[in-house]
């Protein structure tokens, strides 16, 4: 007999049913939007495209951002397809997207949003009012502020432009005053260039400490750089290697191997492979698979692998 009570036993298990499936499908959003994001952060464009587009259909704002950027970066120009991920993200106050798209009501409502940032101090809406009139007093005030990213494009403008700062010594202690900064905040592509300036590109074990900060931060240059000094690569006749680490095939070996398992399109892909190679041809089987689990444990403790590239900014 159908009772009252058991149509809403039936009707209480279709809303717990309803809600674990939508927890369920949330969770997957989440875990597509992450793992997109974090593709599309290591220069890995085709990859990351399927899982960028499931969180952008959720709606989440950087994955359509990256999303558009993928879209753009493969035309080389503003296509259908990218003005319609930026619009999403722009709907939603994305300062970057409304740039990308360039129109004058866009850019005003840019300037609106990081204007009102910036007056509250926040560093990186500065740097986004000085990406919108690439004005070098903004760019100072960003880098004064704290952005890293700022520190560092105020580095390149000083480099590129002698104008800027006449006298040579004043301009190279600017210069390293702003790489330290950015790289002492963890800016790996700061950390790159201060480390490779002078006096510091001829103190080694200064410069086997910045890039061990870039191993930390997991960027995939340097552990390209760690899998080649650990394995010998860097040796020189006399038993000693630019940055003085220990040999350790098993670790130069799971480097080589975790970049290749975990990059597609960049060249470092190539360089690994080919490195991967070389040093197994000194390895035995059991060190091979040593190697493989020394790579996932890393890959386990560390953040996602990324090339950490500029927001923004087309800045080397």
């Amino acid at each position: 007999m159908y009772t009252y009570e058991t149509a809403l036993k039936t009707l209480f298990n279709l809303r717990d049913s309803l809600v674990m499936h939508t927890t369920q499908i949330t969770e997957l959003q989440t875990h597509a939007t992450t793992k997109g994001l974090a593709l599309y952060n290591l220069g890995e464009f085709t990859q990351s495209q399927t899982y960028l587009t499931i969180g952008a259909t959720a709606g989440n704002r950087d994955a359509q951002y990256a999303l558009g950027e993928v879209f753009r970066g493969r035309a080389n120009g503003l296509t259908d397809d990218a003005k319609k991920w930026y619009g999403l993200a722009a709907a939603q106050n994305h300062v970057y997207a409304l740039m990308r798209l360039g129109d004058d009501d866009s850019r005003e409502k840019a300037r609106e949003l990081a204007q009102a940032e910036a007056d509250k101090g926040n560093a990186d809406a500065m740097l986004e009012l000085y990406e919108l009139d690439q004005n070098i007093a903004t760019l100072k005030k960003a880098a004064d502020a704290g952005s890293m990213e700022a520190q560092y494009i105020l580095a390149i403008k000083y480099d590129a432009d002698k104008n800027l700062i006449t006298d040579s010594i004043e301009r190279e202690a600017a210069i390293d005053a702003l790489l330290k900064k950015a790289a002492e905040g963890g800016l790996s592509k700061a950390i790159t260039w201060y480390a490779n300036r002078p006096p510091i590109n001829r103190d080694l074990p200064v410069r086997r400490q910045w890039l061990e900060k870039r191993i930390q931060l997991n960027d995939v240059h340097a552990l390209l750089n760690y899998g080649r000094a650990v394995g010998g690569f860097y040796t020189y006749d006399d038993g000693t290697d630019e940055y003085g680490f220990t040999e350790d095939l098993v670790k130069s070996y799971g480097m080589f191997w975790l970049i290749t398992e975990t990059t597609r399109e960049l060249s470092v892909h190539t360089s690994a492979a080919q490195d991967l190679q070389t040093i197994a041809k000194d390895m035995t089987a059991a060190q091979i698979d040593a190697a493989k689990v020394f790579a996932r444990q890393w890959e386990a403790d560390h953040p996602p692998m990324s090339e950490y590239r500029l927001t923004y900014s087309s800045a080397r």
